[in-house]
């Protein structure tokens, strides 16, 4: 049997951000979350799928002029780019909140205090961000109003070991 492990880190510098064990909680449960879905391995295979893709569009161009070659490979990264690798990341950070929300739920952490930290890490921003169709994760206020509307959700999981909370 083939076995594999996965690390878990995150960066010390958003320790100020997480303010206490249950902000750490927060990111630790969206960075478990990640792996316990197999993030990873989904990027790399739709990124192989991209490059695929690009392959055959220029195979499909091959015996046309430079200039449309040029124009039909912009085109076809850019959209690619746009149209699915960045909704698929998204995508993926939006289920690792969902995932990760309910992970520290269980372990007894308030699943508020994670909504506190993207507010927090709003604030950090300065409002400073790429708008959210050219980014790799969703917007400050796209992620805050999905973990609020999680919250009764993840309250619920967590009341199924036991777990209740003020």
């Amino acid at each position: 049997m083939l076995k594999t492990s996965q690390l878990i880190v995150f960066y010390t510098g958003i320790l100020p951000i997480c303010k206490d064990d249950a902000g750490i909680a927060a990111v630790m449960g969206h960075e478990v979350a990640h792996a316990l879905a197999n993030h990873g391995q989904q990027r790399m295979s739709a990124g192989m799928l991209q490059q695929l893709g690009q392959v055959g569009a220029a195979v499909a161009v091959g015996n046309q002029d430079p200039q449309t070659q040029q124009m039909v490979m912009q085109a076809y990264g850019i959209g690619s780019q746009v149209g699915v690798m960045l909704p698929f990341s998204r995508k993926h950070e939006s289920e690792a909140d969902m995932i990760g929300l309910t992970l520290m739920a269980i372990a007894g952490y308030n699943p508020e205090n994670a909504v506190a930290v993207w507010e927090r890490m709003s604030a950090q921003s300065g409002g400073q961000a790429p708008p959210e169709i050219l980014s790799t994760h969703p917007s400050n206020q796209t992620r805050i109003d999905h973990l609020k509307s999680l919250l009764p959700q993840a309250k619920a999981e967590a009341a199924k070991f036991g777990v209740t909370f003020k």
